[in-house]
């Protein structure tokens, strides 16, 4: 559940109502990840059979967190592929202007 005003939104997470600052442009994003951490909590609980909310929060914190650090180096990697494959280029690029000035 979201809730506008001049001071950023109120969004329910768990049951409990807590306020965001943020723009306009951002609030159906904070409530979507809102809505996607209440989902998660609510299957940790059911998974693992807790009662207790702050743990499940714990819990889906710690998986977001691992999650965003596989992105992360997932990411890091492909940014290193993609220069290699810049760098490769341009050399055969590079090389294939010295045989066209040397044929010439």
């Amino acid at each position: 559940m979201i809730a506008e005003d001049s001071k950023g939104i109120s969004i329910e997470i768990m049951g409990k109502q807590h306020q965001f600052n943020c723009s306009a442009e951002q609030a159906e994003d904070l409530n979507q990840a809102a809505n996607n951490l209440a989902v998660m909590c609510e299957d940790i609980k059911k998974k693992h059979g807790m009662a207790n909310n702050e743990r499940a929060l714990l819990v889906a914190s710690i998986n977001l967190s691992y999650s965003l650090l596989i992105a992360n180096d997932k990411l890091e990697r492909y940014q290193h592929g993609q220069d290699a494959l810049i760098s490769t280029l341009k050399s055969a690029l590079y090389q294939s202007d010295q045989l066209s000035i040397n044929d010439q």
